[in-house]
């Protein structure tokens, strides 16, 4: 019982100065941890399409800002997704934003996912 006493003074705490700029990037860290694991628990689909979008905008913090607003986009759903391949990666339609490397990069981390996204 008192063990179960500390842990929820602990929580109650964490919660109470989770604002402070010391525990902000660990708390801010955590929750992200805890929603990719429920997402990938939860529907597969959904956690394959938040697994390709962090990978996306990680890839994407060098490039520039205009390209970074087309991989948010892109990624905002998986009928999106699905579209973005299908033009720019296997018809390999121009793209006068995401271009070159860039998009050869994309392309490949989203196929690298692609099969957990169209799984039943």
């Amino acid at each position: 019982m008192k063990k179960f006493f500390w842990l929820v003074v602990i929580v109650l705490l964490v919660i109470t100065f989770s604002d402070h700029e010391k525990i902000k990037p660990y708390k801010e860290q955590l929750f992200e941890a805890i929603l990719d694991k429920a997402a990938i628990a939860g529907d597969s689909k959904e956690g394959a399409l938040r697994k390709t979008r962090k990978q996306l905008l990680e890839l994407s913090e060098q490039w520039g800002e205009s390209q970074r607003a087309q991989l948010e986009k892109a990624t905002s759903s998986i009928d999106n997704l699905k579209r973005f391949r299908l033009n720019y990666c296997v018809n390999k339609d121009f793209s006068p934003i995401l271009y070159g490397e860039p998009l050869q990069q994309t392309c490949t981390v989203i196929e690298n996912n692609y099969h957990n996204l169209t799984q039943p």
